[in-house]
């Protein structure tokens, strides 16, 4: 763990640095004249969010080495407030330079340079844009797959406009190699976006896989069995999670992350999902044989060696639980096992079936957690709380580590309730796919 916690604070060390690389390119070598707190501090202020909104291309959660430092769910949620950051900063710098000096209100004058007042004015809309679409993409009606290509265009057109208006205006970019230096940060950026969207899918194209059944599951639920097609398949802990897209070819928008269900040391690949978007909604008409193409694997939800698991999950969440038990059944794992799984109804609870099986195989034991429970019901009922976790824990916590995974109020619930107990934040694991 300690060597995670390093890797961690080298990652923030690096983003740190990264963030201010256009800071420091303005003010290396000579210094252009003092112009005023205001207008300096403005113009900080648009390097630091340019800075920052470079960085959105690099900090996503598809590089592996960073998301294993941090966790999927937190690399994703750091991504989404460092976005409304450079979104402030980003705007907060034509506002503060125009409120000190007026006079530059030109800038944006279509008749003294039409060009530059049609890229400012484009900026300036499309921050509004990617913000707002990015915090409110349901109540808009985009699609994921409408919202990540309009995510990705508004993007880096910003970038673009930035580089080029800060090539352009070159107070602070005096002589010509540090623009040639800011360029080339920059372009670097962009080809990361090149990389994700063209070069992930040609190398996605060269490993595929095929559907080889579709099984339905309780509370609407799908699974898909993968197998490799000429080649070995994937290594992969349990808890990990992959991107799929579905179809003849690997070159689509339409790419979504799910947690494996299936033990982690076998070829064939198993992701169950409930039929509640689109996407998932399709699962049930996928015929056998059709082509898909996995990239992965991702996160760090995973067990940990040397403690046993307790486990609060919920509805379909509990797929990365499924992968865990179903490793430690095949593997014959003598650890402890706890699940907390809640759900609406009995009939709702998904793999039902095969945890009562698993528990006589592994030292399992499985608490069912219901909203509505049917009539002479002994069980828990009612939602996560600190009173249900306390009545379930157990006497050695210490040589538990805590995986939560489900709907975010559930989440939010438990995380805080095992807290308030006394449990060790950094034994404390979520795995949230709320991407955006």
């Amino acid at each position: 763990m300690k060597y995670s916690y390093r890797k961690g604070l080298f990652w923030l060390l690096v983003y740190l640095v990264l963030a201010l690389i256009p800071i420091f390119i303005a003010v290396a070598g000579t210094k252009p004249e003092y112009r005023g707190f205001a207008l300096e501090a403005g113009a900080a202020l648009g390097f630091i969010g340019l800075g920052i909104l470079g960085l959105q291309f690099l900090f996503s959660g598809r590089i592996q080495q960073i998301a294993a430092s941090f966790g999927m769910d937190n690399i994703l949620q750091y991504h989404r407030e460092m976005g409304i950051l450079a979104f402030l900063f980003i705007l907060a710098h034509p506002v503060i330079i125009i409120m000190a000096d007026s006079d530059f209100l030109r800038y944006f004058d279509p008749g003294e340079n039409l060009p530059r007042a049609l890229a400012l004015i484009f900026v300036s809309i499309a921050l509004i844009l990617l913000t707002a679409s990015s915090i409110w993409r349901l109540k808009f009606g985009l699609s994921y797959e409408n919202w990540r290509l309009v995510h990705g265009v508004l993007s880096l057109g910003i970038l673009f406009v930035g580089v080029s208006h800060s090539w352009q205006v070159a107070h602070y970019l005096d002589p010509l190699w540090k623009r040639i230096i800011l360029v080339g940060i920059f372009a670097f950026y962009g080809y990361l976006v090149f990389h994700t969207r063209l070069v992930r899918p040609w190398l996605s194209s060269k490993r595929p896989w095929k559907v080889t059944r579709v099984k339905p599951e309780r509370d609407d639920c799908w699974t898909l069995d993968l197998e490799p097609v000429g080649h070995k398949g994937m290594d992969y802990k349990c808890g990990q999670f992959v991107w799929i897209t579905l179809g003849p070819s690997p070159f689509s928008l339409q790419q979504h992350p799910f947690s494996f269900s299936s033990a982690c040391d076998q070829p064939m690949i198993s992701l169950t999902a409930k039929a509640l978007g689109d996407f998932t909604s399709s699962w049930k008409n996928i015929k056998p044989g059709t082509k898909a193409f996995l990239e992965g694997p991702f996160g760090s939800f995973t067990p940990l060696a040397g403690k046993n698991l307790y486990m609060v999950m919920g509805g379909i969440g509990i797929t990365p639980g499924m992968s865990m038990l179903r490793t430690m059944q095949k593997q014959k794992d003598p650890r402890k096992a706890i699940l907390v799984y809640a759900n609406p109804k009995w009939e709702e609870v998904t793999f039902r079936e095969e945890l009562e099986e698993i528990q006589q195989d592994i030292d399992l034991k499985v608490i069912h957690l219901l909203e509505e429970p049917p009539e002479g019901w002994e069980g828990e009922e009612g939602l996560v709380n600190t009173e249900l976790l306390e009545r379930n824990l157990p006497d050695n916590p210490e040589d538990f580590a805590f995986y939560i995974c489900g709907p975010k109020p559930m989440q939010d619930a438990a995380e805080l309730s095992l807290r308030d107990l006394g449990i060790d934040w950094r034994l404390i694991y979520s795995e949230r796919f709320q991407i955006i």
